[in-house]
């Protein structure tokens, strides 16, 4: 547990490398992050003998090593067990993530972790991964082993000692919350056995010391004005607390808290307002009239202003470090505009260019003055000991972090002493930050700081009792901060005594007996009126001073204020009834000032869980509208609800999407009118209507046009005070996953009632009443039959699939598959018990229910795939097209299936089949013109059929076309698949075989013929390349194709393997 610098890896390295001069030569791991492995692999060529190898990179480069650098073999080629090349395996937290099988089966002597406070989280994969491994002996590398609190400590220890640390709630009972120096002793003899820490002073006598001035500054007035603008705007999520719910707001508030105290123009929009606002008072022609508005902004600002000209006068050189790279822009933009030489690092700062920064920085004669970094840019390779003036310009939430950034200049080779100072908004969001990340230091100072010594050393003493009590209740820095009226308060012309460091000295942590903390005030402009933080009535106080009405805003909010309660009692009670749960608020319910308006919902206003939304939202989108009963079949609900309730709620789901879909007009108009009830109940029926048939428009965005819900016939729906979506879909989150999903919603009600209204027509109701699909009249569009799902797909699989998806629901194939009134059961047999009953969703009850954080990254790719006119370029992509290559859907389904019969078609082609069925049918805008009766010589729709030859001949044209034109995607993924696995070539047959390697090439809509005709080009230009003769074995090259050259290399690499593998 060394502090940082002082050379972990070297002695872990040491340490290895005397257990293998004691004769046990391993097998040791390395685990570290990523950037340092290289770091590792050099040190262990430098100081040992063992052979290290690195186990990291693609899939193929880990096969190639283990192959041939991790084990011995038998003639035969099988491995021998318990004996192997290596000494020392290093690899990354990356590989443990991944359940590499091959670490796993080696029982190694020893295993080192790097950067082990990693493993803090007890429940994190990381710990699960290394406890399945078999581990001999257990090393941790942390320079900050305790950084929040005790828990964490425990799941290191854990780690190390399960045997001994078993029982974390035992050990939380006694360390939990450390108050007394008893408590802290007994800690630390249970960590002294198995914890080496050294600090910097241990291993340098003469480090130069470090002072740290701590520097309160005032907000500006215009600062002040944004920070209570930001309390205004968030008042009613701040007078809610920390809850669940809230905390996203909360975190948002913060963030812009400490946007406001470091600069306001970190917060969007203020610099113009701020800048118009600077123009009433101060000439816009001035020279220096955007960097005055700039400095005046900020407090923080106006103090950097008058420091820096002081530092570059006494002849020192300045880091400045903030967590914001904007911040670090407008620092930069300062710079520029007064002139000091500066060089910036941040996480846009590649290695190379990084460290000829730290030369130009650190080189003897340098004029450079400034040093701009983020706070966490870098490891130990940033040394930067040529300053010794550091400017932590906004602190961070871990303090290691912000003692790591003071290290960049004073550690091991500083020979000046190192001034430090801390700039802290005085009463705001940023000072309480800081008194947190105090208590954190504090803890690890305590616990930490005697642990390895014994009386007093290195002219360092020992913490007294009350110093160590001190730590655990105020903090590193909480002696400090609690004296306000003895801290200097200096305001802008005595910026010269913050310099001349009046200082309250302590001693802290590593730094020597040389180091100590200052504290200052810097006011830049007259005081505010003072709020305490620890006042009860702070927010109602804030509001007060900005003149708002708080009684108006609670009762405007009340019901966003009470919904919380309301719906933790509906969350944790869901068995009952939604009056039993108003009765149980109610009663839990003590204060007086709660409005007296009753909040018991009656049945026309009800309120629906955020799981029963779900459900029925994935059977609407499985079954579309009107299915009631299938509906509430299989949502499997847990509440008494009837087809009344799945109707209200669609009702209110589809209002909700049609006032936020931003799509075709026609389309919300279709959508509005079929969800409107009948004054006699009935259901709507809507044929030939502009909406259900009309192209969607692609490729653009359409005129911006006024709100359907605006429209005249609004005002006279009264139906929807019965299911108004603000009411019925109470939950804040699923409106939200709504609105990004409304188009994917109501695309696929539209195309479910295009189905079963304008396509299927009277032979749904008989498909209904178990009719064989043979019998049923449903006209087919002439649509060619190259792209098919499978090579026994035919018109008759064309019928089945449109009345299986109507009668069993949208991607419900199996069920499809097992219905003996279509064809698909006697052309491929019954499918599997599993995976029917997976798709009827009895494994899981609460699978279609995402979770509440994880709402917002659902996937979203079927809200364009849905629209009919997308569906054939959708299709037919890469990603998961025909032959789909996503998930499981790698070919065809053969499970539970009569091996004589043939195969299933996996999902993802039958759906992309389904939507091109569609568009084909939405092109001919009248199902009328389709029919076979009207499609003959002397009828109306004669013209239809010889337009549609003539188009289906162009297409054919121009599908040709493609098939000659390669892009350079497609030509990498040819010359991938040919250099690495050849081609098949059929002795039998005399030809080639192209079927495994459009699989691996990924070149599912080439035909056989394209491909080959591409073949004989690419090995014609090998050849040319490689000054070869004509092939005479192959086809002559075609001319209308032209292949990018290789180099010659590779051109004599893949003929190569062309003829090895043929």
């Amino acid at each position: 547990a060394d502090e940082m610098g002082l050379g972990k890896t070297i002695q872990s390295i040491t340490f290895l490398s005397e257990i293998f001069l004691r004769g046990i030569h391993g097998p040791f791991l390395i685990i570290a992050p990523l950037s340092t492995i290289t770091n590792w692999e050099r040190e262990f060529r430098t100081w040992t003998e063992m052979n290290a190898i690195v186990y990291h990179g693609s899939q193929i480069s880990r096969q190639m090593i283990q192959q041939y650098e991790m084990v011995y073999r038998d003639a035969q080629g099988n491995p021998l067990s318990g004996v192997f090349k290596f000494h020392v395996v290093i690899t990354t937290f990356e590989m443990i993530l991944a359940d590499c099988p091959e670490l796993k089966k080696i029982h190694w002597s020893c295993v080192i972790i790097d950067e082990a406070h990693r493993l803090k989280n007890r429940n994190c994969k990381l710990l699960e991964g290394l406890k399945l491994m078999a581990l001999e002996h257990k090393v941790l590398l942390t320079g900050t082993p305790l950084q929040n609190s005790v828990e964490e400590l425990f799941s290191l220890l854990n780690f190390l000692e399960p045997s001994q640390f078993p029982s974390e709630t035992a050990f939380l009972e006694e360390f939990g919350d450390l108050k007394t120096e008893e408590q802290v002793k007994k800690l630390q003899s249970i960590l002294k056995p198995m914890m080496l820490r050294r600090l910097k002073d241990d291993v340098e006598k003469n480090l130069a010391p470090k002072q740290e001035t701590i520097i309160e500054v005032e907000l500006t007035n215009i600062q002040k004005k944004y920070y209570r603008a930001i309390l205004e705007k968030n008042f009613s999520f701040l007078t809610k607390g920390a809850n669940q719910h809230n905390m996203p707001n909360l975190i948002n508030t913060m963030m812009e808290l400490r946007k406001c105290c470091n600069h306001p123009y970190l917060i969007n929009g203020a610099e113009e307002k701020i800048l118009e606002d600077f123009r009433k008072t101060h000439s816009p022609d001035a020279p220096d009239f955007q960097l005055q508005a700039m400095i005046q902004a900020a407090g923080k600002l106006v103090l950097i202003d008058k420091l820096l000209p002081k530092l570059i006068a006494g002849g020192h050189k300045v880091l400045i470090f903030s967590q914001m790279v904007r911040c670090l822009d407008i620092l930069e933009d300062y710079l520029i505009q007064r002139r000091y030489t500066y060089e910036r690092i941040d996480g846009r700062v590649r290695g190379n260019l990084r460290q000829a920064a730290i030369d130009r920085f650190c080189k003897p004669d340098s004029d450079r003055f400034v040093f701009l970094l983020c706070t966490r840019a870098g490891g130990l390779g940033i040394n930067l000991t040529a300053a010794d003036t550091c400017i932590i310009f906004d602190s961070d939430w871990n303090p290691q972090n912000d003692l790591q950034a003071q290290a960049r200049c004073h550690r091991i080779g500083q020979s000046k002493a190192v001034k430090v100072y801390r700039l802290i908004t005085r009463n705001s969001y940023e000072r309480e930050m800081f008194d947190k990340a105090s208590l954190k230091l504090g803890l690890d100072k305590a616990v930490l700081q005697d642990i390895n010594r014994k009386g007093s050393t290195n002219g360092v003493q020992q913490l007294s009792k009350m110093e160590v009590e001190d730590l655990l209740r105020k903090g590193a820095y909480g002696a400090l901060m609690d004296e306000e009226d003895e801290g200097s308060k200096f305001c802008e012309e005595d910026i010269d005594q913050i310099l001349q460091r009046r200082t309250h000295t302590i001693t802290i942590q590593s730094e020597g007996k040389g180091s100590t903390f200052a504290k200052a005030s810097f006011v830049a402009s007259g005081n505010r009126t003072d709020i305490s933080l620890d006042d009860p009535n702070f927010w109602q106080k804030w509001a007060k001073i900005a003149e708002l009405d708080t009684e108006a805003k609670n009762e405007k909010e009340s019901l966003v204020i009470d919904r919380p309660r309301v719906r933790k009692q509906t969350k944790h009670y869901n068995s009952f009834e939604e009056d039993e749960l108003m009765e149980f608020s109610e009663l839990d319910s003590d204060s007086d000032e709660r409005p007296t308006r009753s909040r018991r919902l009656n049945d026309k206003t009800r309120r629906y869980l955020r799981a029963e939304c779900f459900r029925v939202e994935k059977n609407l989108l499985i079954f579309g509208w009107g299915r009631w009963k299938d509906i509430l079949t299989h949502g499997r609900f847990k509440w008494h609800l009837n087809e009344k309730d799945m109707e209200m709620i669609c009702r209110a789901l589809l209002v909700y999407c049609v006032k936020h879909y931003k799509g075709d007009e026609k389309i919300k108009s279709f959508i509005w009118e079929l969800i409107t009830p009948t004054k006699d109940g009935q259901a709507q029926t809507l044929q030939n209507h502009s909406g259900l048939s009309a192209p969607v428009p692609r490729g653009r965005k359409g005129k911006k046009t006024k709100n359907q819900l605006l429209l005249p016939e609004l005002k006279n729906a009264d139906w929807l005070a019965t299911c108004n979506p603000e009411v019925v879909l109470h939950d804040d989150g699923y409106k939200k996953h709504l609105k990004q999903h409304c188009n994917k919603v109501l695309l696929r009600v539209r195309m479910l009632y295009y189905l079963k209204a304008e396509i299927l027509g009277e032979a749904a109701e008989k498909a209904f009443e178990g009719s064989p699909a043979r019998e049923l009249e449903v006209p087919l569009p002439d649509i060619d039959y190259v792209e098919i799902p499978v090579d026994w797909w035919d018109a008759e699989a064309d019928k089945s699939l449109l009345i299986g998806v109507f009668k069993h629901g949208y991607e419900r194939y199996s069920a499809m598959r097992a219905d003996p009134a279509l064809c698909f059961l006697e052309k491929v047999g019954m499918p599997d018990e599993k995976s029917l009953s997976a798709e009827q969703g009895v494994t899981d009850g609460t699978s279609d229910i995402p979770e509440r954080g994880n709402v917002d990254k659902e996937d979203n790719t079927e809200d364009k795939s849905d629209s009919p006119q997308k569906q054939p370029e959708s299709s037919s992509d890469g990603g998961d097209g025909i032959f789909g290559e996503k998930k499981d859907d790698s070919r065809a389904a053969q499970d539970g299936s009569d091996p004589d019969k043939s195969p299933w078609p996996v999902s993802s082609a039958l759906t992309a089949r389904l939507r091109r069925l569609v568009t084909v049918y939405q092109r001919c805008n009248r199902k009328e013109l389709c029919r076979p009766e009207i499609l003959g010589p002397g009828n109306q729709g004669y013209w239809v059929q010889e337009e549609m030859f003539r188009r289906t001949s162009e297409m054919d044209l121009i599908n040709k076309e493609a098939q000659k034109r390669w892009t350079r995607r497609e030509q990498a993924d040819f010359y991938r698949a040919v250099s690495s696995f050849g081609v098949v070539y059929d002795q039998e047959k005399k030809t080639f075989d192209w079927t495994q390697f459009r699989i691996i090439s990924r070149l599912d809509k080439k035909s056989d013929e394209s491909l080959e005709h591409y073949f004989y080009s690419f090995v014609a230009m090998c050849r040319n390349v490689c000054r070869l003769p004509t092939w005479k074995d192959g086809g002559p090259p075609d001319p209308s194709i032209y292949v990018e050259p290789i180099t010659e290399e590779r051109a004599a690499r893949t003929l190569y393997r062309i003829e090895l593998l043929r």
